[in-house]
């Protein structure tokens, strides 16, 4: 039998306890940046995007599409568990969690093509810019609606 002395229970107690605040201040400090940058790299790998860029594209996001996010505890534990590298653990959400995750990945992605620079640059090298709504600059593009006839 294992005895542990009263010093030995006292510094595992306090040892719980400090890595249980420390936890609670990463998840506390997590953003909405820190979820679609994590999101983003899931995908396309390392992102070379200036925070201020990302910021942008985050406030731009959110305006356009405020139902989108998950909820707070959700997308913390996602961006803690990506920036781990234990995305895989998302198999083991419920199915409603998982179907919003993915619903959030794709809208991420599909604005994330129309918001900013990186489809158009002209290296992978080259840092991804914010460059906001573009309207359409195809010179045969019909816009016009179509009319019953």
């Amino acid at each position: 039998m294992i005895k542990v002395s009263r010093r030995a229970a006292l510094a595992i107690m306090a040892g719980g306890v400090a890595s249980t605040g420390i936890a609670y201040a990463t998840v506390s400090s997590l953003s909405d940046e820190d979820l679609v940058r994590v999101t983003l790299e899931r995908y396309f790998g390392r992102l070379n995007m200036r925070i201020e860029h990302l910021q942008q594209f985050v406030l731009e996001f959110q305006k356009r599409n405020p139902w989108i996010f998950p909820n707070t505890k959700l997308g913390d534990a996602v961006t803690l568990l990506e920036a781990l590298k234990l995305g895989a653990a998302r198999r083991f959400l419920p199915e409603q969690k998982k179907e919003d995750l993915r619903h959030f990945d794709r809208w991420v992605i599909a604005e994330f093509h129309m918001l900013t620079d990186y489809a158009r640059r002209s290296s992978p090298a080259d840092p991804v810019r914010f460059t906001g709504w573009q309207p359409c600059t195809n010179p045969f593009a019909n816009l016009e609606t179509q009319q019953d006839v």
